[in-house]
């Protein structure tokens, strides 16, 4: 039967649209789809129909060289973070919106595909995962202690410019002087030279340091 003439499908409210979708693609045959009722997108009111044509093969409406822009069009913050100098190269092509994210719902937030951010990240960043001796604290934690995912103004999508972003955590090294006029150059050149220039091993290392901690210096 020709299911238009049975059904106005496009004035149906998303919930509607979906649970008429979720009749044959069930989680059983899709194994993506088990978590959509709770996903967040369908908690938003957003049906298979907004990305998928219906009964025109499994398609997206777009290649998926261009899924970014379907996302976009809901997610206009993200794709504002997407202009800034530093972001992962999503609006060129090279990595796709769901290679992070499940659309169709998950367990953990944000539509993770892995149970963690760290877990996500280090699916691609496997280098920074260690094992290490000697780890840096936020590596065991959250990689968004320091990075945000989408676009940065600074290099790395580091959240804040470094030395700064270090000196939310650590003291800085201490400046002995006499004279206040070389403490002042010191200072100033302390605030404009980069923690990694020296420390760039900053996810882990493997080498002990003199006080036991590690040495993040190679």
């Amino acid at each position: 039967c020709n299911y238009k003439t049975l059904i106005d499908i496009k004035n149906l409210p998303a919930p509607a649209k979906s649970l008429i979708c979720l009749k044959c693609h069930t989680a059983n045959a899709t194994f993506n789809l088990h978590e959509w009722n709770a996903g967040v997108h369908a908690v938003n009111d957003v049906s298979c129909s907004d990305c998928h044509r219906i009964h025109q093969g499994p398609d997206l409406k777009l290649k998926p060289r261009e899924t970014a822009g379907m996302c976009f069009k809901c997610h206009e913050d993200i794709a504002a973070s997407f202009r800034l100098p530093s972001h992962h190269p999503v609006p060129e092509g090279q990595i796709f919106c769901f290679d992070c994210h499940n659309p169709h719902g998950t367990t953990t937030g944000r539509l993770l595909k892995g149970q963690s951010v760290r877990d996500t990240c280090t699916a691609c960043h496997g280098e920074k995962e260690g094992p290490f001796l000697f780890e840096h604290g936020d590596l065991t934690q959250d990689c968004l202690n320091c990075h945000t995912p989408h676009g940065s103004p600074n290099n790395n999508l580091l959240t804040v410019r470094v030395p700064f972003l270090c000196l939310q955590c650590h003291e800085g090294h201490r400046i002995n002087t006499a004279s206040g006029a070389a403490a002042g150059r010191e200072v100033k050149r302390f605030f404009y030279t980069k923690c990694t220039n020296c420390h760039s091993q900053i996810h882990g290392t493997d080498i002990p340091s003199p006080s036991g901690r590690g040495l993040f210096i190679q």
